[in-house]
């Protein structure tokens, strides 16, 4: 039995992302104010108070429908990190649930990459064992059931 509170699990305020983590009970959860610097500020103080095996941080993407992507990489102009998550797997579980993943490799420009650069050089710089992973989500209007869509993300979650 997986040990929920071991799972920290984010999203920003007012995104679809959020409605899906506020559906999310059983793990530790934090809403992002949209604020480039709190965000991650929030991020590494729930991080370094926390002992996580897992952090997973949602975002929203306009142009995708009914679908997920997991982002590997993010970057800014002088350094790039890749998560240390098992992608391929997270593809599987998503896949086994009914929801259509793409690996994607570009976690955005704005907030949802700054907010995992700082995350994952955290985890790097303080050795930490914990494996972090951004997933970008369509905005609600490009999901057509969302509750079973959300059902199914966080049964997804549940196989990490």
């Amino acid at each position: 039995m997986k040990d929920y509170k071991r799972v920290l699990v984010t999203a920003f305020r007012g995104s679809s992302a959020e409605l899906l983590v506020k559906n999310s009970q059983e793990y530790r959860t934090l809403i992002l104010p949209n604020d480039k610097v709190k965000d991650s500020e929030l991020l590494i103080n729930a991080v370094s108070n926390g002992n996580f095996d897992y952090i997973i941080s949602f975002g929203q993407r306009p142009n995708i429908k009914n679908k997920v992507h997991i982002e590997t990489t993010a970057k800014d102009s002088e350094l790039q990190v890749d998560t240390k998550f098992d992608c391929d797997r997270l593809v599987q579980l998503f896949e086994q649930n009914g929801i259509t993943s793409k690996i994607s490799h570009n976690a955005g420009t704005s907030f949802c990459n700054q907010l995992y650069l700082n995350g994952l050089k955290y985890v790097l710089q303080n050795n930490l064992d914990t494996k972090m992973i951004f997933i970008h989500i369509p905005f609600l209007k490009n999901i057509d059931d969302v509750n079973d869509f959300y059902k199914r993300i966080l049964n997804t979650l549940a196989k990490i």
